[in-house]
């Protein structure tokens, strides 16, 4: 009967351990999906960037400098 428990114990043990390894495995793929999706999302955002920068240069320009300005104005506020 102790032998039969201590057995079980070590079954049930060794489910657990699979379980949790299943589990770290689950949770890294999605690590690495989701890091894939955000390295493609920058990526295709700064392709865009690029684009627009090299067919508007006068208006990018423009944006910076009002980014700029805002900015200082929120920093001088401090």
């Amino acid at each position: 009967m102790v032998m039969s428990t201590a057995q079980d114990l070590i079954g049930h043990a060794e489910e657990l351990k699979h379980q949790a390894r299943k589990a770290v495995r689950q949770v890294g793929d999605q690590l690495v999906d989701q890091a894939n999706s955000f390295r493609d999302t920058a990526a295709s955002a700064r392709y865009n960037s690029e684009d627009f920068i090299q067919n508007n240069p006068w208006p990018s320009v423009a944006l910076a400098a009002g980014i700029g300005f805002l900015l200082g104005v929120i920093v001088a506020r401090r």
